[in-house]
Formats: C-alpha cells, structure tokens, sequence
C-alpha cells in the first residue's frame, strides 16, 4: 500500500488560520457580505480584515483598500472577485506572508481551453509559493472548531454546534445539501473542493486523518486527480481508525474501457473504484441518503464482531418492505435459537410469528413487547447488530413520543447489556421529532431515517468492520525473481506486437500457472505426428498474431484423435481463418493435449486502469464471460485471502464447490492461480495491458488447475 508523501501544501493557514482577509468584502447581499456574516456568527476569535477600496468599514470591522495595507499578517485570504483577478490577489497574499487562499470565481478549468490554461498558472504559482488554495469554483470551507470560515453560503442553526464529521466535497450544491440537512450530526469541517486546482481531496482526506477534532470522514468525489495520493490518503485514514464514507459519482461514465481482451470489458471503471475501495477499506454509499445515516451510524455505534443482524418492527407489513429492499444487499438474518424461540413465546401472543426479522406489534401493547423483545434478540450469539423500526416523525401526538422514548430507552439498555450496536431507524425519511432525538442523544444511540438507507448503513458497517478484522497480510514476494522478470521482460520486448497463445503461455509458466501441452503443426501430416506423441484426444487452433479470439474465427476444434479426423480438421481451420481474415498472418495450427472432462471453465485476467494500475479478474469462463457478467475483480496483486474472496464472491462458485454430484473443484489450486497471475499483471504493468487466461480449467480437488488458452496484449497494440 502506497504511504502518503508529504503534504506538498500545509493546509492549517486555510483550516485553521489565525487571521483572514476578504477581498472583495461588501455590504451588498452575496457573497461579498455573507462571508464576513459567518465569521461574525462563527464568532472566529483572529483579526477580520475586509479588502475593498470603496469602504473604510464593514460589519464593524475597518475595511483596507488592498492587501498590502493590512495591519497585521494574515494566514487565509478569501478571494470574492472574478477569474481575472484571482491570480493578481495570489500574487499579492503571497508577497504578504498568506499561505492559505480560497476562490469563488468560476471561469477556469470549467469553462475551456483558456479557463484550463488560467487555472494551470494559478495551481503553478500557488505550489511554487507554497498556498494551499481551495478551489476555484467553490463555496469554501468551515472549520467549526477553530471558528474559521472562508465560506460564501449563510450557515443554518443547526450546522453551528461543533462535530466530529468532517465533509469533503467536490460539489458546491452538494456541500450545501449536506450543511443544510438538519441531521444534528455536527461538523468538524465542512470542505467544498470544487476544481481542485492545487488542492484535492486526498490533500483534505490526509488532514482530516490527522485532525483530532474529526471521527468521520464524507467524501463525494466526482474524480481523481492524483489517484495514487488518494489511495495513500484513504490508507492514512484507515490505519488512523476513522471511517471514509464516499459517494463516488461516475458509475455510468461512457462506461468501460474496451481492450481486445475480454477482461478490458469486464474491469470497467466503476468496478475498479470499488476494488481500489475495498481493498483501503473506504466505505462506498450510493447517493446522499445512504451517506448521511451511514455517518450517524459510523458515528455512535460500535462495530459489529460479526455479520448476523436481528430486525424487530410492528407489523407485517414493514416486513415485508424490509424484505423486497434488502433484496441486493450483503445482510445476514440468522435464525432464532430455540432458547430465543422459547422466551418469545411467553412474550407474544400465541398467533405472533416468532422469526427474523420480528414482528414485536404483541396485542398493541408493544411498550411492554417491544423492550422485551429487543432484549432477547440482542442476547442471541448469533446476532451481531440490532435493528429496531421505529417511525418518530416530527409532529407526532404527544403519546407517540411517549411511546418512541420508551423504545430508545430500551434499545439503548440492551445494547449496554449486550454491548453490540443497537439502531432505531424509521421508515419515512422526513425528519426526527426533536424530544425522541435529544433523549436518543444523550444516550449516544444512533437515529436513522428511511428503510433502504438505513439497511445499507448496517451493511456499510458490519463490511467495514469485517475489514479492520482482516489481518493486513501481505501479498508477499512475486513467484519470479526480479533478475528472472527482468530477462522475461528483455524476451518480451523482442516480440512482435501482442503474443500469440503458446507465447503468452510461456508467460504463465514462468509464473508457476500450469498450461496444457501443445506444439505448434505447420502441416497436416505433422499435426497428426504430434497428436499421437499426445496420446489422447487432442485440440486443434489457429495460431495467429492477428486472430486472437479464435472462437469468432471458428478457428478452434475438440475432441480430435483418429488421424482423418486431426488431417481434416487442420485443413478446415486454416480454411476459416483464411475466411475470416484473408490478410491475417497464419503460422499454423496449434496442436493442444485435451483437458480431462470434469473441470470446470473460469476466466482469470488482469488489466491496467489507467488511474490505479494493474487490476487481476476472475470469473465463470468460457464464450459467455462478457454475456453473463460473472466477475470480480482486485487490484493486483493480491493475497490468497483476497483470491479465495473473488472466487466466493461470483454467482458461479456454486459450480467449484460441486453442483449436482459434480466434485468439488481445486479451489485451493485456483487461487494460487490468481495469486501469481496478479504478479505477473503487476511486474508487467508498464509493458502488458491486458491478459486473459480462458478458459482455465479448475480440475477436481487435489489435481489442480490447467491454463487451456492465454491472449497477452502488450501496451501499445489495444483499441479503445
């Protein structure tokens, strides 16, 4: 895991300054007044300096005609000009001193070639002179522990208590959204990154990693600027102990980046971003909904010591609702323990349906039943976090809220008593009543709105703590020596554009991955010589630089042995590979032992993201691949740990494992496989783009695995 650098710009002179200027200050309504206001209800405790020429006052503080004429050293300068000035007010923070600076103008890397051209010599000059700039084309930042903000948005009531969740976010609408939701979660910082121009959000991801004030990290991030440094920000995070909540928007992007191998398509972007996440323990929601209740679970909640969740409600109903919207989601219901059955019973009417999730409704006495109930869920040992529906909508009757305290209280007590985490969560998503949230408060018991997103904060929290229990095994050393890479690397190079098969399969085998016998036929009557020194039926394929998916080419026949059959068959594949591509380059036919029946077909390959680098694909093989989608994938390389999950994690693993009275398949022997074919991805990253290994054939347990084709695609010889 890459380590975070050091930060190229210090970020406490616009954190967490001790002085601010404003130019362009005014008493007009905008931005030019709403700045200075948040200072003055921030109660920011350093010198406010307004800058503007046409005041002398501001908000009761005297107004200076320009920078140079402050009084005193300031640590932020807030620029509330338009983009032709931003970079003269630069040049003048930095001959001051000022070592942070915030932008609003637009104009810049959003707005065309020249806007991309301002904004490179405005990031040029803020890294040359060390200013840690945030924006342009944002609405600022708020530190609310510090009292600081250089921030162009008036601040509602309910954002100004101090937090422990701090925001990063790219999107000034969306940073908005989140200081206005009225959630009571608090705020240590609130960050709106907007273009990034030198700052980005692994810059504020690594500081709030640092911040003692901040327990939560949020971040919505619409793109990577510096992938590596993000990945070193999210580790830092990590091993900081302070969960990374991201929405990473983008999953439709024009989608996948198509090589000529099959694992280009299957490694689209979006399915990287969610193993470069997986893999920093980087906790990915899908929209604002989910972010929000994953933070106020994130925040007041342990983490579960396993997967088992316990659901009670009221009625049926939300049963099933519950049920159709977990449908997708990675949650486990275990069962009841007859003792859990058994104390129910005399709990609930005789009519009830004692199961999980539970119906606690009773005979509408749930005051009583509901309490009890949570209580004996929470005590199953099979059951890790507790969920209890509870609907407490602002406004409700005055009994309603009795009724709500009630369950707060109780649910607060078993998870005290059990010491697992215990959440109430309401189905609608409009708000909490303000008595049931101040008592649930107090408690420290988390409040979460609206089903679906509630159930994916409980998922988002029982993966991250199945995460931090990972042992941080090491991937350990390639199955190659560097100095034996190093001349397989020279041998590379000498070939002409991307491999053929028996080429690739020299690959694997330097890399400990079995590959089936075969010889290469330049005639029939030699094809039918090597098929009988292969004692056995036989496989016979187009060898070709330019025909690398042989199927489509119907360059590809099973099952040959007698020799009329091996002759007729190596003169029909030349003849349709001559068909299908009358200018391809035909070295001939290669002839290939045939894999004992009984093994199952899977696809391992690698790709390179051109942001993260070298990822490792597995799937359920064979000419369906693309079709079926069966697929998941790493950055490479990975531990055997991580291989065993990306067999575990497709649809098809049902088939390794033996389905109806098959043998269990070599799983043991397929992920060693993924193991050293993410070496291999990995050491070849700067040469190979793309590789495929399909099919390859797992054999029953104990007789390993067999590489039956390879296709390697070198950088340089791929279509986008």
């Amino acid at each position: 895991m890459p380590q975070i650098p050091d930060a190229i710009l210090d970020l406490k002179p616009l954190l967490a300054p001790r002085a601010i200027a404003v130019v362009g200050a005014s008493d007009r309504p905008g931005a030019g007044s709403l700045v200075l206001d948040n200072l003055r209800q921030l109660g920011f405790p350093g010198p406010v300096y307004p800058v503007n020429p046409k005041y002398s006052e501001l908000a009761g503080w005297r107004c200076y005609p320009s920078l140079r004429d402050l009084p005193g050293p300031v640590d932020s300068v807030a620029i509330l000009l338009g983009y032709q000035r931003v970079l003269p007010v630069l040049q003048e923070a930095a001959a001051i001193g000022a070592r942070g600076a915030w932008s609003l103008a637009s104009g810049f890397g959003e707005a065309g070639p020249a806007g991309e051209a301002l904004q490179a010599e405005v990031a040029a000059f803020c890294h040359e002179h060390s200013i840690a700039l945030c924006g342009p084309n944002c609405i600022g930042v708020v530190n609310f522990h510090a009292r600081a903000a250089t921030y162009s948005v008036a601040l509602p009531p309910s954002a100004m208590t101090p937090g422990h969740v701090g925001a990063v976010v790219q999107s000034g609408a969306v940073c908005l959204g989140l200081a206005n939701a009225a959630r009571g979660l608090g705020f240590s910082t609130l960050i709106s990154s907007g273009n990034e121009a030198a700052l980005d959000n692994a810059d504020y991801i690594a500081y709030l990693a640092d911040d003692p004030q901040t327990r939560v990290i949020l971040a919505f991030i619409e793109g990577f600027r510096r992938p590596e440094r993000f990945m070193a920000a999210a580790a830092k995070a990590f091993a900081a102990g302070k969960p990374l909540l991201v929405v990473k928007v983008g999953r439709s992007a024009v989608a996948q980046r198509a090589t000529r191998a099959h694992t280009g398509s299957l490694a689209g972007a979006d399915a990287v971003h969610d193993a470069v996440f997986r893999k920093l323990g980087v906790v990915r929601l899908d929209d604002l909904d989910e972010l929000l209740e994953a933070a106020e679970l994130f925040l007041k909640a342990p983490l579960p010591a396993g997967r088992g969740v316990g659901l009670l409600t009221l009625s049926g109903g939300q049963i099933g609702l519950i049920g159709d919207l977990m449908a997708g989601l990675d949650l486990e219901l275990p069962e009841l323990s007859p003792d859990a059955h058994a104390a129910l019973e005399q709990i609930l009417p005789p009519y009830s349906s004692i199961a999980n999730p539970l119906d606690a409704w009773g005979a509408g006495n749930f005051e009583e039943t509901y309490p009890a109930c949570t209580r004996i869920v929470a005590d199953e040992p099979r059951i890790h976090l507790i969920g209890v529906a509870r609907d407490s909508s602002p406004g409700i009757a005055e009994r309603e809220v009795a009724q709500s305290i009630v369950i707060v209280e109780a649910a607060a007590k078993a998870a005290s008593a059990a010491g697992k985490p215990v959440v109430v969560f309401a189905n609608i998503a409009n708000g909490i009543e303000p008595a049931v949230k101040a008592r649930a408060d107090v408690l420290g018991l988390p409040l979460l709105q609206g089903t679906r997103a509630s159930l994916r904060a409980m998922e988002a929290l029982i993966r991250y703590a199945e995460r931090r229990r990972q042992p941080s095994e090491p991937s350990g050393p390639g199955p190659v020596p560097a100095a034996e890479a190093a001349g397989l690397r020279h041998w590379l190079a000498g070939q002409p554009g991307s491999l053929t098969e028996s080429a690739g399969k020299r690959l694997l085998a330097a890399y400990g991955i079995r590959v089936t016998r075969e010889a290469l036929a330049t005639s029939s009557d030699e094809a039918i010589r090597l098929a009988a020194e292969l004692s056995g039926p036989v496989v016979l394929k187009i060898a070709s630089p330019d025909i690398l998916h042989k199927t489509e080419a119907k360059g590809i026949l099973l099952g040959l042995q007698a020799p009329e059959q091996v002759r007729a068959g190596f003169e029909r594949i030349l003849a349709n590979a001559r068909a299908y591509d009358p200018h391809a380059r035909l070295e001939g036919v290669l002839v290939q032992e045939m894999v004992p029946p009984g093994a199952v077909e899977v696809i391992v390959g690698s790709s390179v993201d051109p942001e993260f680098g070298p990822v490792v694909v597995f799937g359920m093989g064979g000419v369906l691949v693309e079709l079926i989608k069966d697929a998941t994938l790493r950055l490479a390389p990975v531990t055997v740990a991580e291989a065993a999950a990306m067999v575990a994690e497709t649809r098809g693993a049902a088939l390794l494992h033996g389905f109806r009275d098959a043998p269990p398949a070599d799983l043991d022997a397929l992920a060693a496989a993924i193991v050293r074919l993410s070496h291999l991805a990995y050491d070849f990253r700067n040469e190979i783009v793309a590789v495929d290994v399909n099919p390859l054939m797992v054999l029953p347990a104990g007789h390993g695995i067999v590489a039956a084709d390879a296709l390697v695609v070198r950088k340089g010889d791929f279509q986008q």
